[in-house]
């Protein structure tokens, strides 16, 4: 296994983190303007927020991002990895790290938030542990959006769909 590390972000190396930013969110079907990326950066290294650089080695692999929800940071709300280096067990090990700070602070319970629509997601969460469903995340839309397939819960039908498209 490669040595893989996460490192505070101090703002040295905003051109790559921007670049992650709008490569992260390229990956959700949004094509985020550079003012969205700026706009972005500044909530995610505001108050309640760590936004931390993985490293591979010396250099930087893409970044995990952690939140608050009233409390201390135990919200694993965003990772990335860039896309040429993944498959390498670079994102694993990044949220296990996450995983071990949280513990170091004395935290019992690390949380995220995943659609149903990105099932390697879900199968990577799943192996790593993340096996409580807490909540769901329910939304009614305005606009049509295009159905991937169904979920069952409690008797109840809920219609799975990828979110930012129609």
């Amino acid at each position: 296994m490669e040595n893989i590390a996460l490192e505070r972000y101090d703002g040295s190396q905003e051109a790559e983190m921007l670049s992650d930013i709008a490569a992260f969110w390229k990956t959700h079907y949004v094509d985020l303007t550079p003012e969205g990326a700026a706009s972005d950066l500044r909530a995610w290294t505001a108050e309640e927020h760590e936004l931390y650089v993985i490293l591979c080695g010396n250099a930087a692999a893409g970044f995990l991002h952690m939140g608050s929800r009233g409390g201390a940071c135990d919200w694993l709300e965003d990772v990335f990895v860039r896309e040429e280096l993944r498959g390498r067990g670079i994102g694993s090990r990044a949220i296990e790290l996450a995983w071990e700070m949280i513990r170091a602070k004395g935290l019992e319970t690390l949380y995220l938030e995943v659609v149903p629509a990105n099932e390697a997601a879900i199968r990577l969460y799943h192996r790593l542990g993340f096996t409580n469903l807490n909540t769901l995340t329910l939304n009614r839309s305005v606009k049509e959006k295009r159905q991937l397939g169904t979920e069952t819960i409690g008797g109840l039908t809920f219609r799975t769909c990828r979110p930012n498209q129609g």
